[in-house]
């Protein structure tokens, strides 16, 4: 029994069990408005895209800047955590409205707000996850997560039997989880100040201009798909995304393991086998199985399998591209590796741009992905070879002096005597100081 506890604990305290269930809570969700809400599944779909504006905008805001150490000690953790999240509350807000409004035109304004309560609520729940890493442990931190998407597997059973909208299934779990850590305040620590708004922005915002610039892609891709195919589309994307789930899990636990590593990360791990042999096994269950697609939605029984092939091919590059992108990440500057990244998605932009000029079909969305993807494979492969010349190591010290302010060449000064040997007479012939043979007023050779 001890054992299976100890595995327990130790699955508790990583950040593969928090990913894990994550994506279990939006796949049930998924497949609950599938099965009892059909009328309302394009809505779940897009609340599962927007969803990532949060984790991805939180990492980078809270996250990486404590990874990095730049949060000054007499800084409140939590009041920065606050000031952070009440500073992006209104502009996700506005982002997530518009892409209803794009992707979903046939909704209503109260269903569009009713859509980003779930995303609004996870804003303050990943801000107090990443303060609690610090100011209560990973496995406190770990629960935040855990328990949200816990309550949402719960509540989906009784939100079915009493046949309310599932799109705000999520909801009471998060505000469970979202008092019960409020309830638990940390000890006041005297000294500690509340940053000012500003300030507490600009400590992640180099970090988040990659993440926005990504986020945006990310959130545009749905919209675009709605808009140009027709909610379809969204159902499918979604579907095939969350089939594919055992993969992204393993692709995120292979990038977390190379951020960790640093530099001394290697190009074969296990974690990159496990993502090819998950991407590998997945692909062929979905190629061959159509039963299966059918129990997720059935807009994905009728997907031809070219279409399906296009794209497992085009989540293989996916792959490519995002260990490409950690890899130099990790050993670029900042500013270079900014530019790779935004360039990357300059090139992505550009697919969804002919998307919406070319494109009619799912089949040519897919094609697109795939095309774009391998572009961005290319534009890393290209950055990373034409790295500059590493600067030369600067010297730390005293400054070399010139030449001509050297000491002539000579032979070496006489050691001083000891202190016990100083009132000693020196030897018949030799003075001290001087070589043997030499008078007292000669300073001897050189």
């Amino acid at each position: 029994m001890r054992p299976l506890v100890a595995v327990a604990a130790r699955l508790q305290g990583s950040q593969v069990s928090v990913q894990a269930l994550t994506r279990l809570g939006s796949v049930y969700v998924f497949l609950l408005a599938s099965w009892a809400d059909s009328g309302r599944l394009a809505v779940v779909a897009l609340q599962g895209a927007l969803l990532a504006i949060p984790y991805t905008l939180m990492e980078a805001l809270l996250g990486r800047p404590l990874s990095a150490g730049l949060v000054p000690g007499g800084w409140q953790l939590r009041s920065w955590a606050w000031r952070v999240t009440a500073a992006v509350f209104a502009p996700v807000a506005v982002v997530g409205y518009l892409c209803a409004t794009v992707a979903l035109p046939q909704t209503g304004p109260v269903d569009r707000l009713v859509l980003l309560v779930p995303v609004l609520l996870q804003l303050p729940l990943e801000a107090l996850f990443w303060v609690t890493t610090r100011t209560g442990g990973v496995r406190w931190a770990n629960l935040i997560p855990q328990a949200t998407a816990v309550g949402t597997l719960l509540a989906g059973v009784v939100f079915v039997v009493l046949d309310l909208r599932l799109d705000v299934v999520a909801v009471p779990a998060q505000l469970a989880v979202l008092g019960w850590v409020l309830l638990r305040r940390p000890a006041v620590v005297p000294g500690q100040v509340r940053p000012p708004v500003a300030r507490a922005l600009r400590l992640g915002a180099v970090y988040c201009v990659a993440a926005a610039v990504d986020l945006a892609y990310t959130v545009s891709l749905p919209a675009v798909a709605g808009a140009v195919v027709g909610p379809a589309a969204l159902v499918v994307l979604r579907g095939l995304d969350l089939l594919f789930g055992p993969f992204h899990v393993a692709l995120s636990a292979s990038v977390r393991q190379d951020v960790v590593a640093g530099r001394a990360a290697r190009w074969r791990t296990g974690a990159r086998a496990l993502t090819m042999v998950s991407l590998a096994g997945v692909g062929v269950v979905v190629l061959a199985s159509g039963s299966l697609r059918a129990v997720v939605a059935d807009e994905l029984a009728t997907v031809a399998v070219g279409v399906l092939a296009l794209y497992c091919a085009y989540k293989a590059l996916l792959a490519g591209a995002t260990w490409l992108s950690t890899r130099h990440m990790i050993w670029a500057p900042p500013r270079r590796y900014l530019v790779s990244a935004v360039g990357s998605r300059v090139i992505a932009f550009g697919g969804l741009a002919c998307s919406v000029a070319w494109v009619d079909g799912l089949a040519g969305l897919v094609g697109q992905l795939l095309v774009a993807e391998a572009l961005v494979v290319c534009w890393f492969l290209a950055r990373i070879r034409a790295r500059p010349p590493a600067p030369a190591p600067r010297r730390w010290g005293r400054p070399r002096r010139a030449a001509s302010d050297r000491r002539p060449a000579g032979p070496p000064p006489a050691p001083r005597p000891a202190a016990g040997d100083r009132d000693r007479p020196a030897p018949a012939g030799r003075t001290p100081g001087g070589p043997p043979g030499s008078s007292p007023g000669d300073p001897g050779p050189g």
